[in-house]
């Protein structure tokens, strides 16, 4: 039982630092478009409206790159718990019985 809840905490961790990190990256990418359009846009080089496009092109990338990242870990989640399930019920590892 132990271990099993073990493995649920280690599965919340890595998902809530993957959702960190990808906020992280997310704002980080909002500021710099603001201080490189910013800087721009004061030396008269481009106009705030090209800013603004370049956060909101930012944010149609961060949908797309958000569910994919989610299927990976429901990908993972899932083989992890059927792992579980048959190693509980005593059938031998599915990886392990393919390479042999």
């Amino acid at each position: 039982m132990r271990k099993v809840c073990d493995l649920n905490m280690q599965i919340y961790r890595r998902k809530f630092s993957m959702n960190f990190l990808m906020n992280l990256l997310y704002h980080f990418g909002i500021v710099g478009i603001l201080f490189d359009g910013g800087w721009l846009v004061m030396e008269g080089r481009t106009e705030a409206g090209t800013v603004v496009a370049f956060i909101s092109g930012l944010s149609k990338v961060n949908d797309p790159w958000g569910d994919l990242v989610n299927f990976f870990r429901d990908l993972t989640n899932a083989r992890v718990k059927f792992h579980l399930i048959a190693r509980a019920v005593g059938e031998p590892d599915p990886e392990v019985s393919i390479a042999d």
